[in-house]
C-alpha cells in the first residue's frame, strides 16, 4: 500500500531526520521529448532509519506465516516505522492490506505503538470513496497492526510518474479533484493530513484515486493549541510551516498545488541540494508558470497558482472550493446542443428543438412515447439547466395524490408549471449549467420520462404528453 522510497542519505536537522532523494535523471530537469519526471523528494520524519526492503523481510520472517486471524501473503511496500502487507482476513476470507509495525521499534522508543495506532484511530471513520478504508487495529504474537483497505495493484501516484512521465491536463485534474474531495471529507472530519503527495495516493485499477498514509495526520484542534512537531515532505510543505504557523486545510491544499504541478510537467516548482535551501525557495520564491513546462490550458494553470500562493489566504478557502474549480475545468459546458446529442446518443429518441431550448421525444415500453423538455436559463449570474416533463393537468382532484406521490419520489420533484398557458403537473430536475454532464442529462432524460409517463397513466390513463 506504500512504495518505499530508497533513500540515498540522510542529514539531522534539528533532531528530524531528513532524507535526501536524487531524482533519476539527476538535477530536476526534463529535456525535450522525455516524459520521464524529476523525483526529487526530502521528507521529514521523526527518527529511524531506511533498511534494505529484503534484510528487513528476511530478518522479519513474516511472509507465508499467519499473524492472528491474517495470512500474511506478501510485502506490499516500506515506510520509516512500519512495512505494509498484503494479507487475507482468515475469519472474513478477503484480501486486506495489513501494516505492521517493525519489531523492537516499541522499547528504542516508549509510545511508538500509541502513535501508530493514532493514525488508525484519526482516519477509522473517515469513510469516503476516495479514501483507503482503516477496517482493525490489533496486536498478536508481539507485533502491533492496522488492517486496510487492499487496493489491487497497489501502484502509487508516484510510481505511475516515474514509469510513465508527465499526465495529461484532463487526468492530473481529475486525480487532483478526487484526491481534493478526500482532504474534503478529512478536513470536514477535524483532520489535517500533512502529507499530501504521490507516493502517498493509490491508484485503482480503474484509475481511481486513493489518498492513502495518514500517519502524520493531526485533529485540527490540536494542531491550533501547538505543540506538534514539523514533520512532513519539505517539497510539498506550504511556506507558513516553516515559520511556524500550525498545520490547516490550507497547508493541505498548498501540498495539493504541488502534486498537480508535479502530475503535469514532471517537475517539483521547488528543488534544491539541501533542505534549508529549499525551504528559502517556498518561503520567497514564487512558484513558476507551470505553462513554462507543460501545455496546460490557462483555467487549470491559474487553479495551479492559486494553490501554491505564498499567502494562506490567498488559496483557497477550503479543498471542497478547489474540487469544484476543477470540475469546472475538467467540464467546461459545451453548447446546449451539443450536450444535448451527447446525452441522447444511443436512445431511441427524436430531438427538435434550437438554442437553449430542446424538445426530446422518447420511446417506452408498451409503445407509449414521452416528451421531455431540456432548457437552459441564467438567473443572477448562475446559469441552469432543466429536464422537466409534463405528467398531466394541474387539476385540483389531483393534488392530494401528487403531494403523496413526491413523498415517495427519490429522483426528481413533481411541481406545477404553465405549459402553453396551462397549469401542468410536470417532473423536473435542475443542474448547474456549467458543471452538469452528458451523463447526468441522460440519466435524467430516462428517469424522467419513465417516471412522468407512469404518473400520466395513473391520473389520466392516456398518452397525451
Amino acid at each position: 500500500m506504500i512504495g518505499r522510497e530508497a533513500g540515498s542519505g540522510e542529514r539531522e536537522f534539528g533532531g528530524v531526520t531528513a532524507v535526501l532523494e536524487p531524482a533519476p535523471g539527476g538535477e530536476a530537469r526534463r529535456s525535450r521529448g522525455s516524459r520521464r519526471p524529476a523525483m526529487e523528494e526530502t521528507i521529514l520524519q521523526v527518527g529511524g532509519s531506511r533498511a534494505d526492503v529484503d534484510e528487513v523481510v528476511a530478518h522479519e520472517g513474516l511472509l507465508g506465516r499467519r499473524l492472528g486471524q491474517y495470512q500474511i501473503e506478501s510485502l506490499l511496500g516500506r515506510g520509516s516505522m512500519a512495512s505494509v502487507y498484503r494479507a487475507r482476513h482468515l475469519g472474513l476470507d478477503r484480501p486486506c492490506a495489513l501494516k505492521i509495525m517493525d519489531a523492537g521499534l516499541e522499547e528504542e522508543q516508549p509510545g511508538l505503538r500509541a502513535q501508530f495506532w493514532a493514525e488508525a484511530r484519526a482516519a477509522a471513520n473517515l469513510v469516503h470513496p476516495h479514501v483507503v478504508t482503516i477496517h482493525n487495529l490489533g496486536s498478536a504474537g508481539g507485533r502491533h497492526y492496522i488492517e486496510m483497505e487492499y487496493v489491487p495493484g497497489g501502484q502509487t501516484l508516484r510510481e505511475t510518474l516515474v514509469r510513465s512521465g508527465p499526465l495529461e491536463p484532463h487526468r492530473a485534474a481529475e486525480l487532483s479533484r478526487q484526491i481534493a474531495l478526500a482532504l474534503g471529507a478529512a478536513h470536514d472530519s477535524g483532520l489535517v493530513h500533512r502529507d499530501i503527495k504521490p507516493a502517498n495516493v493509490l491508484l485503482t485499477p480503474e484509475g481511481k484515486a486513493k489518498l492513502a498514509d495518514f500517519g502524520l495526520v493531526r485533529r485540527l484542534d490540536d494542531l491550533a493549541r501547538g505543540g506538534a512537531p514539523l514533520a512532513g515532505t519539505p517539497s510539498f510543505m506550504a511556506p507558513e510551516l516553516f515559520q511556524g504557523t500550525p498545520a490547516g486545510p490550507r497547508t493541505d491544499i498548498y501540498a495539493l498545488g504541488v502534486l498537480l504541478y508535479h502530475c503535469l510537467s514532471g517537475r517539483l516548482p521547488f528543488t534544491a541540494d539541501g533542505v534549508g535551501e529549499l525551504i528559502q525557495l517556498h518561503l520567497k520564491q514564487p512558484a513558476p508558470d507551470i505553462r513554462r513546462h507543460a501545455p496546460v490550458p490557462d483555467p487549470l494553470a491559474e487553479i495551479v497558482a492559486r494553490t501554491l500562493a505564498k499567502s494562506p489566504g490567498e488559496r483557497f478557502g477550503t479543498a471542497a472550493e478547489l474540487a469544484r474549480a476543477l470540475e469546472h475545468v475538467l467540464h467546461r459546458p459545451h453548447d446546449t446542443e451539443t450536450l444535448v446529442r451527447e446525452a441522447a446518443s444511443g436512445l431511441d429518441c427524436f430531438i427538435q428543438g434550437a438554442r437553449d431550448t430542446f424538445r426530446v421525444i422518447l420511446s417506452l415500453p408498451g409503445d407509449r412515447l414521452q416528451e421531455v423538455v431540456i432548457e437552459a436559463t441564467e438567473d443572477h449570474d448562475e446559469r441552469h439547466l432543466t429536464v422537466f416533463s409534463v405528467c398531466g393537468p394541474a387539476d385540483p382532484s389531483y393534488y392530494a395524490y401528487a403531494l403523496e406521490l413526491n413523498g415517495q419520489l427519490t429522483y426528481g420533484s413533481i411541481s406545477i408549471h404553465h405549459v402553453l398557458g396551462a397549469p401542468m403537473f410536470v417532473m423536473s430536475r435542475t443542474f448547474s449549467r456549467d458543471t452538469v454532464r452528458a451523463d447526468d442529462v441522460r440519466d435524467a432524460l430516462i428517469e424522467i420520462a419513465r417516471r412522468s409517463d407512469h404518473i400520466e397513466k395513473k391520473l389520466t390513463r392516456l398518452d397525451q404528453y
